[in-house]
């Protein structure tokens, strides 16, 4: 999708095109919450936190901030890189309200009932990947959301702003650790 930063344009257009915005990445930043948060009211929250970041972003971009959309990457990159951040500051924030739980709870009511035992199957493992995510450190959770995105290492470095060897070492460490979460789990 193609924002327009138009200093002189019509607030109402403007509304409407960061409307369509939100609505065609809100599939990526729902990926991006569940990955973040298993409490599904929490991860309802945090895509309402997502997005408001991501209007404020662009419209500050329409009135010449500095700090919203400069169009140094596509929408897509600067989308995920404004909903991870927020997802990040989420998981800080819930620390810090309350003690960390790892009980392991996936909510799946937003998935579709599998029909066939392979269906069943790859629902589970998709479920045991998110469980097993959600144990990692959130460098590492980090990396290995944006990577399953299908972002590049050096999309991540520079969403992230660290070097792509940082990247490509927390990439190696997170899958490891993911690994061995995958092994233990019965």
């Amino acid at each position: 999708m193609e924002l327009k930063n138009n200093k002189n344009g019509n607030a109402v257009k403007e509304t409407i095109q960061i409307e369509k915005l939100l609505s065609e990445y809100a599939p990526l930043m729902a990926r991006i919450a569940a990955t973040f948060e298993a409490n599904k009211s929490l991860q309802d929250e945090l895509i309402q936190e997502m997005s408001l970041a991501v209007w404020r972003a662009f419209e500050g971009a329409s009135k010449g901030s500095d700090s919203g959309f400069r169009g140094e990457a596509s929408v897509k990159t600067f989308v995920a890189k404004v909903a991870h951040n927020k997802a990040v500051d989420h998981v800080i924030k819930e620390q810090r309200r309350q003690e960390f739980t790892r009980d392991g709870e996936f909510d799946s009511s937003h998935t579709t009932s599998a029909s066939s035992s392979r269906d069943v199957t790859l629902q589970e493992n998709a479920i045991d990947l998110m469980t097993g995510l959600r144990q990692l450190e959130i460098k590492y959770r980090q990396v290995l959301a944006l990577l399953l995105e299908g972002f590049s290492q050096l999309e991540i470095a520079n969403m992230l702003g660290i070097k792509e060897t940082a990247v490509a070492k927390r990439v190696s460490r997170a899958r490891q650790q993911l690994t061995q979460i995958m092994e233990q789990q019965p």
